[in-house]
């Protein structure tokens, strides 16, 4: 049987929904289950979490939660070894909250930390992936630039076990069952507000070598044509762009005004993203 990925919009637009006070209150929720997650952990561990810049599951309670334990918190910095290289890097934080860790816009627009110390992958206990959704086999439907996918893939394919890979999302992210593609990295287990999940161990069987979509996100941005389309687009699906489309498009009328074309857009445009990179290599 043929499965259909859902839109992203779909789980985008339900997180901009919620007002900051019901983010605040689910973050607290899914937080009280990281007590089991702790527990397959060393001491000082290694933690990466993410910025939750666009509606998610808020990430703070995991920074408070990190240092409780003294364990070590990381945010990913993409590109540090140049602007063709998709694999993420880590950078320690030395703040208490993520809203007072200096940052720099990336060119693909978003913030970024930096510092000497940056940590690859395999140097961590566990990376808190960021989703648009999840089903119930622990299969991650990302952002779309593949960049976690593209940091994780060979440690998956080589059957290591570090570092534990965990979504962290509101309960509504769950699906029963996404498309599964063979470049995809499945989570390890996953954190909602409802509870704390494990998944069965995941088989590197059936990942094929291949390359990742994120090789081609640059270019494809780079034919969406005029200004509204990319504006759009980076609403509704959460792309990344510079630091100055970013800051042309981040004031609310403009907002407001883009999210009412969103949908007659991206309902032309559907078939491209979903047909994209399935040639070249999510």
């Amino acid at each position: 049987m043929t499965i259909t990925n859902p839109p992203r919009r779909q789980f985008t637009r339900q997180r901009r929904q919620l007002t900051a006070s019901e983010r605040r209150h689910l973050g607290q929720a899914a937080s009280l289950h990281l007590i089991k997650l702790q527990q397959r952990l060393p001491a000082h561990a290694r933690v990466a979490l993410y910025y939750d810049g666009f509606g998610e599951l808020p990430t703070q309670p995991i920074l408070d939660w990190c240092q409780n334990l003294n364990y070590q918190a990381y945010l990913p910095v993409v590109g540090s070894l140049g602007s063709d290289d998709k694999r993420l890097r880590f950078v320690p934080i030395y703040h208490s909250k993520l809203v007072s860790v200096p940052t720099r816009i990336h060119r693909l627009g978003m913030p970024q930390n930096y510092h000497r110390r940056l940590l690859w992958a395999k140097e961590l206990d566990v990376i808190i992936c960021p989703l648009v959704a999840v089903d119930n086999e622990g299969n991650r439907m990302g952002m779309g630039g593949g960049f976690y996918d593209t940091t994780l893939g060979t440690s998956y394919r080589a059957g290591v076990k570090k570092p534990l890979k965990i979504g962290w999302c509101y309960d509504f992210q769950v699906v029963d069952k996404l498309e599964y593609q063979p470049w995809d990295v499945p989570l390890d287990g996953l954190i909602t507000p409802s509870g704390i999940r494990w998944f069965k161990q995941n088989s590197t069987e059936k990942f094929e070598p291949t390359e990742s979509s994120a090789e081609n996100v640059d270019d494809y941005l780079q034919t969406l044509g005029n200004d509204d389309a990319r504006e759009m687009l980076y609403y509704s699906q959460e792309q990344e762009f510079s630091s100055e489309e970013l800051s042309s498009v981040i004031n609310e009328a403009r907002l407001q005004e883009l999210l009412t074309q969103s949908d007659a857009f991206l309902d032309g445009l559907s078939g491209e993203i979903e047909g994209f990179g399935e040639d070249d290599d999510k």
